[in-house]
């Protein structure tokens, strides 16, 4: 079934549009001075995270048709399907099962072998911790760096072992930084590929030899652990079989986290740090598996997601994390959210109607205040934000944190209320100025906050993002799972390589290519 076949559905997203206009109308001011028990009604615990979603444009029966929609489009049973293992990735015949990769007690065969290799990871983890390294160097691109390098700063009140440094890009400048800080006798290369083919990861996995072949390193082969589904090539390439870590087509590289992808956080916050970040993980899955639709967090974010992206067409959601250690959370959730519905035709092939995945972007407030926040309050689109915050300081000045999370509250109330005419000249300003101060408010936002950030928390974090990502998808009627998108650009990127290299006659490009092409070869030396 997709959006556009269902039964009603586009009368029914468009009278949901119309209330929601009303509602803006009305505005969240007088939604909240009529239901001065908004917040309660609307707020959520899930595992150790408290959602509020009472500043968007929801209402009762708004909420009532979103999820009319949602059983419409078989949520439970979506979730249900893929946590069994089902196809649920359809254009690649796949399960999608990066549930099991945490389900610790899982019957599954899936689940039986994500321990088993976990218990393989830890071992090898232990071991390299003995060894004697004092810096390891995640390669990768993608799922495979994105997420561990996320995860690794936000946890780093956790690190303990050798220092963990992150190479993704294939410009050479990437890996060289790196290497100029680390001592070849005590380096470790992590390379992370599901196919050990993948063109940047292999350039750089390839350039890190060397540099240990030129340092006369003896044995550069204990230098490199591969995780890897192409285990075979992976020790053709020189990683010993002991040292070469599994995953498996049916984990996508953005779910890859709870993986051994993330083999390098492993080894820089400990295996039982490691451990609870999986518990965490596991602790929402549960949740997601088991709550009604209407009491389940990601169903809830996804639903209100959906609403914001695909029916009211606001194109772009801010992601903003009142923690430095969340820094990288908003590029993470751009792949996760961007890689996995940015499609344009439902899985059936038919085009979409609906807007799909919302551009995804952000940065760590107080930071965001003072270069975006401006466009947020005043700015003629709306954009919706999602805040993350945390109760418990996570440096050494509490009176900062207070005053990092006074700002947080602040601006989603800004945001939601803004500030009325009669409120900027109350304040003193003129009448011929007034224009210029007045926030219009009715901005919304959602507002996910925590004890404190630690392993079970970000972990219950991710998997709240993982769960929200795939009810968007399957309420946009997407294939969440697939990306054949990236795969074009890196094929016609192997063409241009060849054209660059002189190994083919580039005439056949379009006049644009061949000018690049030409200009670049002219001016490289």
């Amino acid at each position: 079934m997709n959006p556009e076949a269902s039964s009603g559905l586009s009368q029914r997203v468009s009278e949901v549009k119309s209330e929601v206009e009303d509602l803006r109308t009305y505005g969240l001011r007088s939604m909240f001075s009529s239901a001065p028990d908004r917040a309660q009604q609307m707020s959520y615990s899930c595992g150790h995270l408290f959602v509020d979603f009472s500043k968007q444009f929801v209402s009762e029966s708004i909420f009532d048709e979103l999820m009319a929609i949602a059983r419409e489009r078989e949520i439970s049973t979506r979730i249900a399907s893929m946590m069994s293992g089902e196809i649920v990735n359809t254009t690649e015949q796949r399960a999608v099962l990066h549930t099991a990769l945490r389900d610790a007690s899982g019957t599954m065969p899936e689940a039986i072998a994500a321990q088993e290799e976990l218990t393989k990871a830890f071992a090898l983890a232990e071991e390299i911790s003995d060894a004697g390294y004092t810096d390891v160097v995640n390669i990768g691109i993608g799922g495979s760096d994105l997420g561990p390098l996320m995860a690794y700063r936000a946890l780093r009140r956790f690190h303990r072992g050798p220092t963990v440094h992150f190479v993704s890009n294939v410009d050479s400048s990437d890996l060289d930084e790196v290497l100029s800080t680390c001592n070849p006798a005590s380096t470790l290369f992590v390379v992370v590929s599901k196919t050990f083919t993948t063109a940047e990861t292999m350039r750089n996995a390839d350039r890190a030899l060397q540099w240990l072949r030129h340092a006369e390193v003896v044995t550069p082969a204990q230098h490199f652990v591969a995780c890897t589904s192409a285990s075979d090539v992976a020790t053709k390439w020189g990683v010993h079989s002991s040292r070469v870590l599994t995953f498996w087509p049916w984990v996508g590289g953005r779910f890859s986290l709870s993986s051994v992808v993330g083999f390098s956080l492993m080894l820089g916050i400990g295996t039982d740090n490691f451990t609870e970040f999986l518990s965490g993980m596991k602790q929402i899955d549960e949740h997601f598996a088991t709550a009604p639709l209407a009491k389940n967090v990601p169903v809830v974010h996804g639903v209100i997601s959906f609403l914001n992206s695909s029916i009211m067409q606001w194109p772009s959601v801010a992601v903003v994390p009142y923690s430095h250690d969340l820094s990288r959370l908003p590029a993470f959730l751009q792949q996760l959210m961007m890689e996995s519905n940015g499609k344009s035709v439902t899985t059936s092939g038919e085009k979409v109607s609906l807007l799909t995945s919302p551009v995804v972007w952000g940065e760590p407030g107080t930071n965001a205040q003072h270069a975006f926040f401006q466009l947020l309050h005043q700015g003629t689109q709306i954009v919706p934000v999602d805040f993350i915050g945390f109760a418990k300081p996570l440096g050494t000045d509490a009176d900062a944190h207070d005053e990092l999370m006074a700002n947080m509250i602040a601006q989603s109330r800004a945001l939601a209320f803004g500030r009325t005419h009669e409120e900027v000249i109350a304040s003193g300003v003129s009448e011929d100025d007034a224009a210029h101060y007045v926030c219009e408010g009715n901005r919304p936002s959602t507002t996910v906050m925590a004890t404190a950030l630690n392993p079970r928390v970000l972990g219950e974090l991710i998997a709240l993002f993982e769960h929200s990502t795939a009810v968007q998808g399957w309420m946009m009627g997407v294939n969440s799972f697939d990306q054949w998108g990236v795969e074009l650009g890196k094929s016609i990127a192997k063409d241009v390589s060849a054209s660059v290299s002189g190994a083919v006659d580039d005439n056949h490009w379009d006049s644009s290519t061949e000018s690049l092409l030409r200009w670049y070869l002219d001016n490289r030396s």
